[in-house]
Protein backbone atom coordinates (compact mmCIF):
# COMPACT_ATOMS: atom_id res chain seq x y z
CA UNK A 1 0.00 0.00 0.00
CA UNK A 2 2.51 2.58 1.44
CA UNK A 3 4.76 1.53 -2.33
CA UNK A 4 1.69 2.28 -4.58
CA UNK A 5 1.18 5.78 -2.26
CA UNK A 6 4.59 6.68 -3.44
CA UNK A 7 4.02 5.77 -7.16
CA UNK A 8 0.89 7.66 -7.10
CA UNK A 9 2.79 10.98 -5.32
CA UNK A 10 5.78 10.30 -8.36
CA UNK A 11 3.18 9.98 -10.96
CA UNK A 12 1.59 13.42 -9.51
CA UNK A 13 4.72 15.56 -8.98
CA UNK A 14 6.00 14.38 -12.60
CA UNK A 15 2.36 15.41 -13.80
CA UNK A 16 2.64 19.01 -11.92
CA UNK A 17 6.06 19.66 -13.18
CA UNK A 18 5.42 19.02 -16.99
CA UNK A 19 2.62 21.33 -17.08
CA UNK A 20 4.50 24.66 -15.83
CA UNK A 21 6.64 24.82 -18.80
CA UNK A 22 7.41 28.20 -20.01
CA UNK A 23 7.58 29.04 -23.72
CA UNK A 24 11.20 29.32 -23.58
CA UNK A 25 11.30 25.66 -22.34
CA UNK A 26 8.76 24.51 -24.70
CA UNK A 27 11.22 26.17 -27.56
CA UNK A 28 13.93 24.36 -26.45
CA UNK A 29 12.43 21.37 -27.26
CA UNK A 30 11.02 21.62 -30.34
CA UNK A 31 11.88 19.08 -32.95
CA UNK A 32 14.63 20.61 -35.63
CA UNK A 33 13.69 18.34 -38.05
CA UNK A 34 10.69 19.59 -40.05
CA UNK A 35 7.09 17.86 -39.34
CA UNK A 36 7.02 15.36 -42.30
CA UNK A 37 10.65 14.31 -41.69
CA UNK A 38 10.40 13.49 -37.89
CA UNK A 39 6.09 12.02 -38.39
CA UNK A 40 6.78 9.52 -41.52
CA UNK A 41 7.61 6.51 -38.99
CA UNK A 42 4.57 7.72 -36.95
CA UNK A 43 2.07 7.67 -39.38
CA UNK A 44 -0.93 5.17 -39.37
CA UNK A 45 -2.96 3.77 -37.25
CA UNK A 46 -2.74 3.58 -33.24
CA UNK A 47 -4.71 1.66 -30.40
CA UNK A 48 -4.83 2.13 -27.01
CA UNK A 49 -6.48 2.71 -23.71
CA UNK A 50 -6.60 5.60 -21.07
CA UNK A 51 -6.91 4.19 -17.76
CA UNK A 52 -6.88 5.82 -14.15
CA UNK A 53 -4.42 5.16 -11.67
CA UNK A 54 -5.22 7.09 -9.04
CA UNK A 55 -6.86 5.74 -5.99
CA UNK A 56 -10.37 6.21 -6.72
CA UNK A 57 -13.05 2.63 -5.79
CA UNK A 58 -14.26 2.44 -9.67
CA UNK A 59 -11.39 2.71 -12.11
CA UNK A 60 -12.26 4.65 -15.34
CA UNK A 61 -11.04 3.71 -18.77
CA UNK A 62 -11.12 5.10 -22.67
CA UNK A 63 -10.48 3.62 -25.49
CA UNK A 64 -8.44 5.29 -28.47
CA UNK A 65 -8.35 5.00 -32.08
CA UNK A 66 -5.87 7.33 -33.89
CA UNK A 67 -4.90 8.10 -37.55
CA UNK A 68 -1.56 9.72 -37.25
CA UNK A 69 -1.01 11.90 -40.94
CA UNK A 70 2.47 12.43 -41.96
CA UNK A 71 1.60 15.87 -41.83
CA UNK A 72 1.32 15.86 -38.24
CA UNK A 73 -1.98 15.52 -37.94
CA UNK A 74 -4.17 13.44 -36.21
CA UNK A 75 -8.08 12.29 -36.16
CA UNK A 76 -9.68 9.41 -34.40
CA UNK A 77 -11.58 8.80 -31.58
CA UNK A 78 -11.13 9.48 -27.57
CA UNK A 79 -13.72 6.98 -26.06
CA UNK A 80 -16.92 7.98 -27.92
CA UNK A 81 -16.23 11.61 -29.09
CA UNK A 82 -14.47 12.23 -33.06
CA UNK A 83 -10.93 13.89 -31.44
CA UNK A 84 -8.46 15.75 -33.50
CA UNK A 85 -5.22 17.23 -33.56
CA UNK A 86 -1.21 17.62 -34.23
CA UNK A 87 1.18 15.57 -33.57
CA UNK A 88 5.20 16.12 -33.00
CA UNK A 89 8.16 14.40 -31.91
CA UNK A 90 9.89 16.64 -28.99
CA UNK A 91 13.61 16.12 -29.20
CA UNK A 92 13.44 13.07 -26.93
CA UNK A 93 11.78 11.40 -28.96
CA UNK A 94 8.47 11.83 -27.24
CA UNK A 95 5.53 11.52 -28.87
CA UNK A 96 3.35 14.83 -28.36
CA UNK A 97 -0.40 14.97 -29.18
CA UNK A 98 -2.70 17.62 -28.50
CA UNK A 99 -5.79 18.61 -29.85
CA UNK A 100 -9.94 18.36 -28.54
CA UNK A 101 -11.73 15.72 -27.88
CA UNK A 102 -15.39 15.49 -28.07
CA UNK A 103 -15.15 19.58 -29.36
CA UNK A 104 -14.30 20.42 -25.96
CA UNK A 105 -12.18 18.58 -23.93
CA UNK A 106 -8.43 19.29 -24.37
CA UNK A 107 -6.26 16.12 -25.19
CA UNK A 108 -2.77 16.63 -24.32
CA UNK A 109 -0.32 13.42 -24.02
CA UNK A 110 3.34 13.16 -24.31
CA UNK A 111 4.10 9.84 -24.64
CA UNK A 112 7.44 7.66 -25.31
CA UNK A 113 8.62 4.54 -27.07
CA UNK A 114 8.94 3.74 -30.58
CA UNK A 115 6.90 3.18 -33.66
CA UNK A 116 5.41 0.69 -32.36
CA UNK A 117 4.14 1.41 -29.30
CA UNK A 118 4.01 4.59 -27.10
CA UNK A 119 2.84 5.29 -22.97
CA UNK A 120 2.86 7.66 -20.73
CA UNK A 121 1.21 9.33 -17.55
CA UNK A 122 -1.56 12.42 -17.64
CA UNK A 123 -4.19 13.84 -16.09
CA UNK A 124 -7.36 13.37 -17.76
CA UNK A 125 -11.16 13.67 -17.29
CA UNK A 126 -13.07 10.56 -15.97
CA UNK A 127 -17.00 11.58 -15.29
CA UNK A 128 -16.10 15.17 -14.54
CA UNK A 129 -13.03 13.91 -12.39
CA UNK A 130 -9.77 15.00 -12.63
CA UNK A 131 -7.97 11.96 -12.33
CA UNK A 132 -4.54 10.68 -12.88
CA UNK A 133 -4.24 8.13 -16.14
CA UNK A 134 -1.77 5.91 -17.93
CA UNK A 135 -2.18 6.16 -22.03
CA UNK A 136 -0.95 3.38 -23.72
CA UNK A 137 -0.72 3.10 -27.69
CA UNK A 138 0.12 0.17 -30.18
CA UNK A 139 0.45 0.61 -33.97
CA UNK A 140 -2.00 -1.45 -35.74
CA UNK A 141 -0.96 -2.43 -39.55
Amino acid sequence: MARDAIIIVALALAAAGCSHATAATRAAVEPSASVSESMHGLAGHWQGTVWETGGSFHQGNTPLDLQIKDDGTWRGKVGKGDASGTARLDRRGNLVLSGLAGGHEPVSYTLHGDSARRWGAIVGDFQGRQEHASVSLKKTE
